[in-house]
């Protein structure tokens, strides 16, 4: 949801608030987070001694949409 600020998790859900200030729960039984929107290349990094080959897919190289991650999956795999 674009514009709404996340407050609070808690065993109902997830509650926010909207830019006019108006709180909402939204019921779930489950929260996954995605953010921050920035790159992790620590595994890289400590993988990069212990293999021969590493590849970097996803957000490993940049933040991006899950379909950008599978096609560097698929370019990868057939490239090698």
């Amino acid at each position: 949801m674009a514009g709404v600020k996340y407050e609070e998790v808690t065993d109902k859900g997830l509650v926010i608030m909207s830019s006019d200030g108006r709180r909402q729960l939204i019921e779930a039984d489950t929260i996954v987070t995605a953010l921050p929107f920035l790159p992790n290349a620590e595994l890289t990094k400590a993988m990069a001694e212990k293999a021969p080959e590493i590849y970097i897919v996803g957000d490993c190289s940049e933040p991006r949409f899950i379909m950008d991650a599978i096609g560097d999956g698929y370019r990868i795999a057939r490239a090698i």
